[in-house]
């Protein structure tokens, strides 16, 4: 069953606007990490393995936010240490590993906050705790019209996940605190 699911995403992200458009709305990437990671046979990593790449390739910009989040590079690193039977899956390991190296290496803190606020996924990363972080980067809410402030805001408003909330309003509370003019 896991092998039929995961080749229908497969199949499914060869068109762009579902590439675009399909973790934002079912959120796949973390859930097919979790199959990936429980599941023995190599057809169904092969495929999944596919699927992601699939993503990175149609959709970058929608999906390496939720790819960082989800921890997907030190998978992918594990992954390439394995022996395959099949040369396809050690090629598409090595197209992510590569991929996603290159956009995640030079991530700041503040980039990486950035990508998990994108994905609308917080949980109790180190960053939500480093008061160094807050002190640097509160003020960085602000840009482009408050849009970060904004996506935490939406998130209390829409969220029903309790971690998701707990870290959106902890987020809020360091910006007020360490904003100087975040109480007004």
């Amino acid at each position: 069953m896991c092998y039929q699911v995961g080749f229908c995403f497969w199949l499914l992200t060869f068109e762009q606007d579902i590439a675009e458009q399909i973790n934002r709305k079912f959120d796949i990437i973390p859930l097919l990490m979790i199959i990936a990671q429980n599941v023995i046979k190599e057809k169904v990593q092969r495929v999944i393995i596919a699927t992601y790449r699939n993503l990175v390739t149609k959709a970058p910009s929608q999906n390496l936010p939720a790819m960082l989040v989800a921890k997907l590079l030190p998978f992918v690193k594990n992954l390439s240490t394995r022996k395959w039977s099949d040369e396809e899956i050690v090629e598409d390991i090595q197209f992510l590993k590569d991929e996603l190296t290159t956009n995640f290496e030079s991530l700041t803190t503040y980039d990486e906050y950035t990508s998990e606020l994108a994905s609308g996924h917080l949980s109790w990363t180190p960053v939500h705790d480093s008061e160094a972080f807050w002190k640097e980067n509160a003020a960085k809410l602000n840009d482009k019209d408050h849009e970060q402030l904004r996506v935490l805001v939406k998130l209390l408003k829409e969220s029903t996940d309790p971690v998701v909330l707990a870290v959106a309003a902890h987020d809020v509370g360091q910006y007020v605190k360490y904003y100087e003019r975040g109480k007004k």
